[in-house]
């Protein structure tokens, strides 16, 4: 299948690999994403604090694609560690009122949380932290809750702008009870559904940025409303109990404190990944339009009777005021999305460059390990277009990477950072020097770049 690799910071490589001990006596946890392929950054910077606290004595296992392609994985995730098929989860904190959980109303209150700047500041007054005991009632154990990314409306074919331009329009959302209150009040009408289904059929949907990319929504949608931030997704980190009750006072000490010191890396990362994303989807072709004045104050009057409700239970009435308390002394508008002002700089790279393999061309990349298997023969192809390059390989299998290039170097923000030189000789281009970070897994990518005996040979000009 080709993909578009994104989500800057992202590893291929599972955290369990991370950090290099060998302590025969290690604990290692299975921890279900069901987020994917990918690892959430957030988690993989976690499970490293982790690794390196207890001095490589307790290591995260990700055990990725977890209930894949269901509409409604987090709830049922959280069944699954209640019934031991994982040490460990995450899940989003929307998910938790589908089991009659609503102690993370205020965090995810329609439009509040409407910044990268007020989200740390919530998490730094520990309002998450105190929300997270009620997780009890669902019959596991609260370690911790992280910051993630902001939450934005996705137009299939019009801007959902206002009210107005969601009226009757079935938007995909995410398994929380809220969220869907919510997307009604605006007018819409929510319908829950995988995070990967094509929206072509649906008005649009609710998603953070990195998820439209990863998703590859930009062939699906056509906008994104750059100034509505809906609310944030924080990450709850849950344990089996009976996981929890075998290790000792020290060795859960090290999982709660690995995640309140990930915190402001959280953020970081989730900051990174919108300003990488929106980018990206400019150059796929995606507009960024803003909502007015008058539209803002449209949806913040249809919101009226949905924090009305929340306001009714005294303890997240309590919450709520305490995060507007930290809005209005913060003074930090809604963080926007839009597209960046096109450079007038081409890269040199620009175009599309072919090279046909056969037999006794390949040569296995010095140092790489990891590749066992030759790639296809044929006529490969490079097309760098407007930041984006497409590799095909011979079976028409493809795979999309947003790329920089400064002087000999290119960097590809991918599901792993992929640094290389590359050296240009008229028509001919070759490729060296690879460096994939933290994915041990990746030497592939050399031998189809870069391990082969003929060069790159342009074969057409940029568009």
């Amino acid at each position: 299948m080709g993909a578009l690799l994104v989500s800057a910071g992202c590893s291929a490589a599972s955290a369990d690999r991370a950090g290099g001990h060998a302590d025969a006596e290690a604990t290692v946890l299975t921890l279900a994403n069901p987020g994917g392929s990918v690892e959430p950054p957030q988690l993989v910077a976690w499970a490293k604090r982790v690794d390196q606290l207890s001095k490589g004595t307790i290591r995260i296992k990700f055990r990725d694609e977890w209930r894949e392609g269901e509409a409604r994985p987090e709830v049922g995730t959280l069944d699954d560690i209640r019934k031991g098929k994982a040490d460990m989860a995450w899940v989003g904190a929307r998910s938790f009122d589908r089991v009659g959980i609503t102690d993370f109303q205020a965090l995810l209150a329609p439009m509040l949380v409407d910044s990268y700047e007020l989200e740390t500041k919530v998490f730094e007054a520990g309002i998450p932290a105190k929300m997270l005991g009620g997780v009890r009632k669902a019959g596991v154990v609260g370690i911790g809750v992280v910051p993630g990314p902001l939450t934005r409306l996705v137009g299939t074919r019009e801007p959902l702008v206002n009210p107005d331009a969601l009226k009757g329009e079935k938007i995909v959302s995410q398994d929380s009870a809220l969220m869907d209150e919510s997307l009604r009040a605006l007018g819409g009408t929510p319908v829950t559904a995988p995070a990967s289904t094509d929206l072509t059929s649906y008005g649009g949907a609710q998603m953070g940025l990195g998820a439209v990319v990863g998703r590859h929504h930009d062939r699906d949608a056509k906008y994104v409303t750059g100034n509505v931030d809906l609310w944030p997704r924080p990450l709850v980190v849950v344990m089996r109990k009976a996981a929890h009750d075998r290790l000792s006072p020290q060795r859960r000490a090290v999982l709660t404190k690995a995640l309140e010191q990930t915190v402001t890396q959280a953020v970081d990362v989730s900051r990174a990944e919108d300003r990488e994303s929106a980018p990206t989807l400019c150059r796929l072709g995606m507009k960024f339009p803003s909502a007015s004045s008058a539209d803002l104050k449209a949806m913040e009057s249809a919101l009226k009777p949905v924090l009305a409700r929340l306001r009714k239970d005294k303890r997240t009435a309590d919450w709520l005021e305490q995060i507007q308390y930290l809005k209005e002394t913060t003074g930090v508008g809604p963080d926007t999305a839009s597209c960046p002002a096109k450079s007038t700089t081409a890269s040199p790279l620009e175009g599309t460059w072919t090279r046909t393999m056969a037999d006794g061309d390949w040569r296995h990349w010095p140092g790489d390990e990891t590749w066992t298997e030759r790639p296809p023969n044929g006529t490969w192809t490079l097309a760098f277009e407007n930041g984006i390059l497409t590799k095909t390989d011979p079976n028409g299998e493809t795979e999309r990477w947003p790329y920089q290039t400064f002087r000999d170097r290119i960097h590809l923000a991918g599901l792993f950072t992929f640094n290389a030189t590359f050296r240009l000789d008229g028509d001919q281009l070759t490729f060296g020097t690879f460096d994939f970070g933290d994915c041990t897994d990746c030497g592939g990518y050399a031998v189809t770049f870069g391990g082969s005996k003929q060069p790159w040979v342009k074969t057409a000009a940029a568009r």
